[in-house]
């Protein structure tokens, strides 16, 4: 997948007979664009808005809990 030209979409790439589709830092480079927006918005408009899409604390800990690890499908 891309980060820039055409954008496909996981079908996309499935029906084209893909078995494996690669992402590469797009994740966390996608995770800093996010730390980058909410530290702007509070530096440049002096807001907290972002915070409507945090994720609460007890879904990201269940999501890092060992019992969660262990159900992950492979």
């Amino acid at each position: 997948m891309g980060l820039q030209g055409p954008r496909y979409t996981v079908d996309d790439i499935s029906n084209v007979g893909a078995r494996r589709i690669s992402v590469g830092g797009s994740f966390a480079r996608a995770a800093m664009g996010a730390l980058k927006r909410v530290a702007d918005e509070v530096l440049h408009a002096g807001t907290f808005n972002y915070a409507k899409d945090a994720i609460p604390d007890v879904e990201l800990a269940q999501m890092m809990s060992q019992d969660k690890t262990s159900q992950r499908d492979d």
